[in-house]
């Protein structure tokens, strides 16, 4: 090498040298806070790196606060010792394995049992792959949008879980899961949850699910890591994200797809869960929620169905007292029944309902056949009012959330048959109006005033965490007297001081009533005991209410029901039902049709002040109670109502798993090739056309004469 070579070397060195001591004196300055000690660029200049030996020893060793021989972990070296973590070989097991474990989690939260989640992906491998494939889906899309592995199974595994929840929590208290129809209240879940009873064993199992998901999210949070450079790019995303959109529209539309999710005709939403699991047993409802047109809906056919319907109204009359237009008051009660026949295993000293008692043995009174059990009032009242069977309205709607709003207008009511015949028409709830959507359907079927729990006094007397029912009583009489009295006054009262949950403690007092049973334990006697201090307070409501129509001096006509049996659940695995005989077991699924019929079985009566005298069965349904009450009262009826009045001879209730002939006799659908079946099917295609189709008859069918 030449001596100019040699020269610019060792000026290149020392310039070097030069630059690291100074690099090395900031580095000590920053160390002991030296605002003033400057900052140098870290990135060297573009000339040759000098190795390890061209430089002194004590630049190989790090500055260190100001104490030399102890070495200091650089930041980059600190990334090193983790970069393990954005590793394919970690990031990929958890990619692949986080759908697995929703799914696991979602299944133990319904099922309660480890053991029976893996005997059910064992036994339903498809039905657990498919939904494994969803899920999969869902994560690889929200990956490309987020590029977060733990957002991304988040979104996805949260959700999943809290339906899983909700499920189980409903089952547990009503008996049935959830519904495609119920997710219109999701919006009201915190009101729901309310109704569980405060400390009631949700299972093991509800527990290890969140905490297994948990676990899930906090090891990928600490161990699911990739740096931009490795994730996949704008390409990778958008190609992955394609095919999880081509998966979840393929599971949807894809002809085998749609064949594997389908199932028996009349299969419930329990046993869809029983075969694909809860999350594609949702999926599965809400792909067949869509409502099929009848094979027999033509032009034709609904116009036979006019022309039957205007035979059933020349071969009818109304039974009212002649001349007389009585005020009509219907109270619906809550969770009103016999306790004497519903707790068999109970021996009562003292009777919960001796005002009912004694004016059944007085007046006309029964059976009434709900179309819910333990839950549910807001399908009784509008099933009672329309005289639509709930089994008609599609799986993701209910009677009181039809999606398209303007069905309400379209939809027959006996209150807008009151409304035709001159009466003034009002509703009055003891609770909120965020439940069911009544603030916006009572008006839009007829109703001219409605009053929730807001509209009451502030000093309303209230009976634990609701209004009493004599608050409501109160109210009731109130409006009576404050009413415009060149009308009749139809007047609807829904009583929630008897609503669930039922526990000790639930209201200040005990009930104050005798009763023992050697079948129950105190925890379970205190929720008997609740439900009786409902029940009494009930009974004496609707004492001091017929006292009070017994001399105002008008005529009145009051008809009282129960909307359906208390929701008595103690656990996920027994009711009080179960406990003392009156069901087999808490699982609505294994309910025979009988015992389905018993279950949806409560008490009504038919009371006057003006000495009327209408013929009323012994047993009257949710179909056949506003119908009914349009003829007692002496109210002339759209041609909907006289076509109801001649089905009644084949069908008496038709909802989910429980159909009740004309006879009385119970099944779980219309017994193939018979009367009932064909009425059925009618029937469905008269609903079809004024909810859904082109409304043929319609108008005709619904048309309230002036």
């Amino acid at each position: 090498m030449s001596k100019t070579g040699k020269k610019s070397r060792q000026k290149t060195l020392e310039a070097r040298r030069r630059q690291n001591r100074r690099r090395e004196k900031a580095l000590r300055a920053a160390a002991e806070g030296d605002a003033l000690a400057p900052a140098l660029p870290t990135k060297a200049p573009q000339e040759e790196p000098v190795s390890d030996g061209m430089l002194p020893e004590e630049e190989k060793t790090p500055a260190s606060g100001g104490r030399r021989g102890r070495k200091e972990e650089r930041p980059e070296e600190a990334r090193k010792k983790w970069a393990w973590r954005s590793k394919s070989w970690v990031w990929y097991p958890l990619f692949l394995l986080g759908p697995a474990i929703i799914l696991f989690c979602c299944q133990l939260a319904t099922l309660q049992s480890a053991a029976e989640v893996f005997a059910w992906m064992g036994g339903c491998f498809g039905a657990a792959a498919f939904t494994y494939a969803l899920l999969l889906a869902l994560v690889v899309l929200l990956l490309a949008l987020t590029r977060s592995l733990f957002f991304s199974t988040l979104l996805v595994g949260a959700p999943a879980l809290v339906l899983s929840l909700a499920s189980h929590f409903k089952e547990v208290a009503n008996g049935v899961p959830l519904l495609v129809s119920d997710l219109a209240m999701a919006a009201r879940a915190g009101d729901i949850a309310g109704f569980m009873r405060p400390g009631m064993d949700l299972g093991e199992g509800t527990w290890w699910s969140v905490g297994v998901l948990a676990a899930l999210l906090l090891v990928i949070a600490l161990f699911g890591h990739r740096t931009r450079a490795q994730g996949w790019g704008w390409y990778g995303r958008t190609v992955s994200g394609l095919l999880a959109v081509l998966v979840l529209l393929g599971s949807a539309n894809f002809a085998p797809a749609a064949v594997f999710l389908s199932g028996p005709g009349d299969e419930i939403q329990a046993q869809r869960n029983d075969r694909l699991g809860l999350l594609a047993g949702i999926y599965s409802g809400i792909l067949d929620s869509a409502v099929q047109e009848p094979d027999a809906y033509n032009e034709n056919n609904m116009n036979a169905i006019l022309v039957e319907a205007r035979h059933a109204a020349e071969q009818s009359a109304p039974t009212a007292a002649d001349g007389v237009r009585p005020n009509v008051i219907l109270l619906m009660s809550e969770s009103f029944c016999d306790p004497e026949a519903v707790l068999p295993g109970v021996d009562f000293i003292d009777d919960p309902i001796p005002n009912y008692r004694a004016l059944a043995e007085e007046w006309p009174s029964g059976h009434f056949l709900s179309n819910t059990y333990a839950g549910g009032t807001g399908n009784v009242e509008m099933e009672v009012m329309t005289g639509v069977p709930i089994a008609f309205v599609g799986e993701d709607e209910d009677l009181t959330s039809l999606k398209d709003g303007s069905s309400y207008e379209r939809i027959p009511s006996i209150v807008k048959a009151f409304a035709g015949a001159g009466y003034a028409t009002e509703f009055v709830h003891s609770y909120t109006d965020r439940l069911y959507n009544r603030a916006d359907n009572l008006p839009a079927i007829g109703f001219e005033k409605v009053l929730f729990e807001a509209d009451f006094p502030e000093n309303a007397d209230r009976a634990g965490p609701y209004l009493s029912d004599m608050a409501l009583t109160d109210i009731l009489i109130s409006e009576f007297e404050g009413r415009d009295r060149e009308k009749p006054l139809l007047l609807f009262g829904l009583s929630m001081e008897n609503h669930q949950p039922y526990f000790e403690g639930k209201f200040p007092e005990s009930s104050g009533l005798r009763f023992e049973s050697d079948e129950l334990n105190e925890e379970q006697l205190g929720s008997v005991d609740a439900l009786l201090y409902g029940l009494h307070g009930a009974d004496k409501a609707l004492g001091v209410l017929l006292d009070y129509f017994e001399t105002c001096g008008e005529p009145v006509m009051v008809v009282f029901w129960g909307d359906h049996l208390p929701g008595l659940s103690m656990d996920a695995d027994s009711t009080i039902y179960s406990i003392l005989g009156y069901s087999s077991t808490a699982d609505t699924k294994a309910w025979s049709p009988e015992e389905l019929k018993r279950m949806h079985t409560t008490r009504f009566l038919v009371w006057n002040n003006y000495e009327a005298e209408p013929e009323i069965p012994g047993t009257v349904s949710t179909l056949e109670l506003g119908s009914g009450i349009l003829d007692w009262a002496g109210v002339e009826k759209p041609l909907y109502f006289h076509w109801v009045d001649a089905a009644l001879t084949d069908m008496l209730l038709y909802r989910q798993r429980l159909f009740v002939a004309g006879d009385g006799t119970p099944y779980y659908a219309p017994p193939e090739g018979t009367a009932a079946e064909e009425r059925a099917d009618t029937y469905r295609t008269l609903v079809y056309d004024i909810l859904y189709g082109e409304g043929y008859i319609a108008r005709e069918m619904t048309r309230v004469e002036p």
